[in-house]
């Protein structure tokens, strides 16, 4: 880590900062990271694949270390295609967990010259009959109203102020399965980020988004019963609106799925990412 090359660029007058492993010789990678996290979340991920691929991480408009700015999905895909031009990349593999993934998914569907191989790590997606009663019917006023950005308003805050002993117990308490070296990342990311972000839960038409990618896609799922997103019938939904996804299933995993089966989650992604 400690060669590891980072920066920024700009996107539509935003700071986008990213890390990048390096390699001119090998093809381009980009990680896109799940809410409330940031790139070097992806430390153990990047360190596993960094002798095959140019590995670039990138720290989320309103987490880690770039800028504030209006939070939704599509610009997140924006900003990714401002660093592939301004990096000068070319076309690019791409790999997001959680949000990050519905960002990878947004930015393949919407720049499909760029993108050759996509990964997605549990994306929040479920079935629109499944939350349709839920929906508020002004999702702006309900946002505005919204006890739950309220909430993370005062969480953000709140751990603002741990120290690092107490931000480590924290995640020890919060994630007791995961192993050790992912709590100091997600400490800091969880110090870093903006109460702004949670405009970025505001996901849109996924399902329009999964049926306009044109590049072979993996869908990686994991137990429903742990917290994982997707269920098996959403998975095998996803399939029908677009057969250019294919699904695997990691067991002793919930959301968060390589930190909690990082041997099984990363042969998946080694073996899909390299294939012709």
């Amino acid at each position: 880590m400690q060669d590891w090359q980072q920066g920024d660029i700009s996107s539509n007058g935003i700071r986008i900062h990213y890390y990048r492993t390096g390699g001119v010789d090998k093809p381009p990678l980009m990680l896109a990271h799940g809410f409330t996290d940031n790139g070097l979340c992806w430390t153990r991920t990047a360190e596993a694949l960094m002798s095959e691929f140019d590995v670039v991480m990138v720290d989320a408009r309103n987490h880690g270390l770039s800028g504030a700015g209006p939070a939704d999905v599509g610009s997140l895909a924006a900003d990714l295609a401002a660093l592939v031009a301004q990096l000068e990349l070319g076309v690019v593999r791409a790999l997001g967990h959680s949000v990050g993934a519905s960002v990878v998914a947004t930015f393949a569907a919407n720049y499909p010259d760029l993108v050759a191989r996509l990964v997605l790590e549990d994306p929040p997606w479920r079935q629109p009959s499944a939350v349709a009663d839920a929906k508020p019917k002004n999702p702006k006023v309900a946002k505005a109203q919204s006890p739950r950005d309220a909430a993370f308003r005062e969480l953000v805050a709140t751990m603002a102020q741990f120290s690092d002993a107490e931000m480590l117990q924290h995640g020890r308490s919060q994630h007791p399965s995961w192993p050790e070296a992912e709590y100091i990342p997600w400490g800091q990311s969880n110090r870093q980020v903006s109460a702004d972000a949670m405009a970025l839960l505001e996901l849109g038409d996924w399902p329009a988004v999964a049926k306009g990618v044109l590049c072979p896609s993996l869908l990686i799922c994991a137990d429903t019963s742990r917290d994982a997103i997707v269920s098996p019938d959403t998975a095998a939904w996803i399939q029908q609106l677009n057969p250019m996804f294919s699904t695997r299933q990691v067991s002793d995993a919930g959301h968060n799925v390589r930190r909690e089966n990082f041997a099984g989650y990363i042969s998946l992604v080694r073996e899909f990412l390299t294939s012709a």
